[in-house]
């Protein structure tokens, strides 16, 4: 088990939009995972148009709040709109498509990336979940009142951040801003000690 902390302060150069706040920049040189490679977060403005690529990716694209604008060129195409309120809350992306994201407002994306071979279409996911629909991504958002428990880990490598509030694992606070990360294999108990937003992101 590990507690990752955020950087406020990492300013990461983007095409076309300058300088840009990533305050979660977690790979597998941070984990040591094998198969979920990345989850990124950044802060994002609204105005400049984002441009990327999934490459040899399968990519979910979160909005942790705010609201964002995605529109995929490729093989599947999808424009949709997203909001952590939904009714489309993220964009699965299969590998060799391109993106262009434009934030609606102040708002914090999610990116997170494992190798895929293709099998799963671009598509918007409408819930608060992904179980089942990539080839070995998943996301989950979770809001957990105070004292509300949650077990995480098992046979995937897992992701958890705290977007708000504060939980506690075993005998370790992990809050707002942190991401726990447990190893394939890892089982853990967390329990809300504050009202808490979560992203927990598996492969």
């Amino acid at each position: 088990m590990q507690i990752i902390d955020k950087d406020d302060t990492r300013m990461i150069d983007l095409p076309g939009v300058g300088p840009c706040p990533r305050p979660v920049d977690i790979d597998e040189s941070v984990t040591g995972f094998k198969t979920l490679k990345s989850l990124r977060i950044y802060r994002f403005q609204p105005g400049p148009t984002i441009e990327g690529e999934s490459e040899i990716d399968e990519v979910f694209v979160v909005p942790v709040n705010g609201k964002i604008g995605l529109s995929i060129t490729g093989a599947h195409p999808v424009d949709a709109e997203l909001s952590r309120e939904g009714p489309a809350r993220a964009l699965y992306m299969t590998p060799d498509h391109a993106y262009r994201l434009t934030p609606q407002t102040e708002t914090l994306v999610a990116y997170s990336r494992a190798e895929a071979e293709g099998r799963v279409p671009c598509q918007a996911v409408e819930g608060p979940a992904s179980e089942g629909l990539a080839e070995k991504l998943a996301f989950r958002s979770v809001n957990c009142a105070v004292g509300a428990s949650l077990p995480l880990g098992g046979a995937a490598e897992t992701l958890c951040h705290v977007a708000k509030g504060s939980i506690r694992v075993a005998d370790k606070a992990v809050n707002a801003g942190q991401t726990l990360a447990l190893q394939a294999g890892e089982m853990a108990e967390l329990t809300a000690t504050a009202d808490a937003q979560l992203l927990v992101v598996t492969a």
